[in-house]
């Protein structure tokens, strides 16, 4: 049953993909991280919302990537009170949830193992590692990107799916009615007319015993013993001794 339902391997890749990520870049913004370049649209727009009316001043201008990501900028904003220290955090938030989508991609395109594999590649790729210090939009966007490949590849494989299993039903259904239809020919057509019961049809049915087809020996003729002893009448067959007295005489 275990080994059936593997839902538990997914989520332990997914677990093991997140610590990796998360592992790796705090890594690098402990060691190898120079310095923060957040964008100076971004900047201004962001310190706009901070003085003015927060985010119901955001969307204003319309519903976008842009002020989608001013509005998560905020929030981090509100958590970590400096918008290029709110940015980093924001960036890591994006990055791992896009390594995790990579992987639900590509085990949905090929299988789980492919999908590790992508999704270790891109937890610890330098070229990307290196946008964690770049407060732009393009963390967010390559994150949205992901979200709408995985969705696809998750409907594209659920139809295949259902492809597959529509397929193998009715594979079996015609499989059932072949070997139906060869049953039938093969059973004889049953006379339904009307027919006398006989008393014999009713009994049980008798043990039919095989000839013996092996030689026997010939039974004996049966001779009635018809001779008898002949003895005085004052026999009583009682044994004596040699002085001719006998002891067993009753007095």
């Amino acid at each position: 049953m275990i080994m059936k339902n593997k839902s538990w391997i997914t989520c332990l890749f997914l677990l093991i993909l997140a610590s990796i990520a998360v592992a790796v870049r705090i890594y690098y913004i402990n060691h190898l991280m120079v310095e923060v370049k957040i964008s100076e649209e971004i900047y201004e727009s962001a310190k706009v919302t901070v003085d003015s009316s927060g985010l119901t001043d955001i969307f204003s201008k319309g519903f976008n990537i842009h002020t989608l990501y001013l509005s998560t900028l905020y929030t981090a904003f509100l958590v970590f009170g400096n918008f290029t220290v709110a940015g980093v955090y924001l960036n890591i938030f994006y990055q791992v949830l896009t390594v995790l989508l990579i992987f639900i991609f590509v085990s949905n395109l090929l299988n789980k193992y492919a999908g590790l594999i992508a999704g270790l590649a891109a937890a610890v790729l330098p070229l990307y590692l290196r946008e964690l210090s770049e407060v732009t939009v393009l963390n967010m966007e390559i994150f949205i990107i992901s979200c709408v490949c995985a969705l696809v590849a998750a409907i594209f494989r659920s139809i295949v799916r259902k492809r597959i299993s529509e397929k193998n039903a009715r594979k079996q259904l015609e499989d059932v009615q072949n070997i139906d239809g060869e049953t039938l020919e093969m059973k004889p057509v049953l006379d339904n007319t009307m027919k006398e019961i006989l008393l014999a049809d009713l009994d049980d049915s008798k043990v039919n015993y095989i000839e013996n087809p092996l030689p026997v020996p010939k039974r004996k003729v049966h001779k009635e013993m018809d001779y008898a002893i002949k003895t005085r009448d004052n026999d009583d067959y009682d044994l004596k001794d040699m002085s001719g007295k006998d002891f067993y005489d009753i007095e």
